[in-house]
Formats: C-alpha cells, structure tokens, sequence
C-alpha cells in the first residue's frame, strides 16, 4: 500500500498545477482494553419454602446489596457508615436459656456485628406495606451495613470482592446500598415470647439468620 501511495505521489507531483497526496496514517495495531468487570457475586437458597437470593456488586463508590424472595426489589435504602472517630459498640450474643443448645439460627446470630447506632438508614426509593416489614427492613440493612462495613473496613482479604478494585476511595468509606424485596409472611401463632429478640417471630429470625449468611458468603 505504502509503495503504491509513493507512486501515486510522484505521478502527481509531476503533473503541473496538482498537489501531492498525503499518506494514510496507519491504523492503530491494538485496540483499546475492555473496561473491568464489576466484582459481583450472588447466592441463591430456599428459605421456609421461598426462594431467596443475595446478590452483592461492588463499585467505586458504593456497594450494592440486594435480597429478594419475590424476583424483584420493593424498597431501596442507603446505608451510611458512621464516623471513624467513634468506636463500634461490643458484640453481644443472643441470649440462651441454660441447659438449652443453641440452634443454628442463634450461632448464626451471635457471629453477627452489632450495627453501630451511629449508622444512618436513608430511604432511597419504596415503602414497605405493612409496619411490621418496615421494621423488618431497616432491621435487614443496618445489619447487611454492619457486615459490609466490618469486611471492608478490616483491609484484609484476597478474594474477589476486596480486590475487585475500589478505584482511590477508602472501602471503609464507601456507603452500602439495599435493595429489599422480602415476601410479607408474619408468623402471628408464634409466641410473644419468641418475638421479642430483635423483633422477630421465630419464622422471621430463621430467615433473617440465613440471608445474613448468604451475605457473608458472598463477601468471602
């Protein structure tokens, strides 16, 4: 192509009255780098007969969170973390009648970091229908905020989320994002008695034990 080009040049630079032509730039030899991927990662169970996934993507600026048993979000709320300045309150186990073994859903509970009272839960979008599942939302998030705060907070980790690229902004730093789309099943024949940690019916709390583990899983 080259030589024909020079060619062509000198024809027409012997021909009077007519300019020469100029070369072609050459065509760049590597084509520009996809952008990154977004760290993503997602678990899906059956919890009490309903299907339920997590489903976790993490972004410069933010990290998303979403859990939904009915394939779609309700509500979604912004979980912004507390000021470094102020310490994390102590852990606190969930309470066991003596000689009683812990079940599954109460380990789970245990293994939890409290949410920092600190933390502010803004409503982006959604309202849940009913009291009972508003409270049972801001009970998901500021939850869902501790765990991500307390993973993200502690600059360990290799998998693919902590290395997924936090493009400058401090991970610690960066508020979490809930996407919520729980079915409405409050267990009105459970006892008073089983309601009254964190606010849940025994139902609720196995639930709720079992989607916080979803999220850690997908944050390892």
């Amino acid at each position: 192509m080259s030589a024909l080009l020079d060619s062509a040049n000198l024809d027409l630079a012997s021909t009077p009255g007519l300019p020469p032509v100029a070369p072609v730039a050459p065509a760049p030899s590597h084509a520009p780098p996809p952008p990154a991927a977004i760290p993503t990662a997602q678990q899906a169970r059956v919890l009490d007969g309903v299907h339920t996934e997590v489903f976790v993507q993490i972004y410069a600026d933010r990290i998303l969170v979403i859990v939904t048993q009915l394939g779609r979000i309700g509500c979604l709320i912004q979980v912004s973390p507390p000021p470094s300045s102020i310490p994390a309150p102590p852990p606190s186990a969930p309470a066991v009648p003596s000689g009683a073994t812990p079940s599954s859903a109460t380990s789970i509970l245990s293994s939890l970091p409290p949410p920092h009272p600190s933390t502010v839960l803004s409503p982006l979008f959604g309202v849940p229908p009913n009291a009972h599942l508003a409270s049972l939302h801001d009970l998901y998030a500021a939850q869902i905020g501790a765990i991500v705060f307390r993973r993200f907070g502690g600059g360990g980790g290799g998998d693919m989320l902590m290395s997924g690229g936090s493009g400058g902004v401090g991970s610690s730093s960066r508020p979490v994002v809930v996407g919520l789309g729980l079915k409405p099943g409050l267990d009105s024949s459970a006892p008073e008695e089983e309601a009254e940690e964190l606010g849940l019916s025994e139902r609720d709390k196995v639930t709720f034990a079992a989607v916080m583990e979803m999220v850690i899983e997908c944050l390892a």
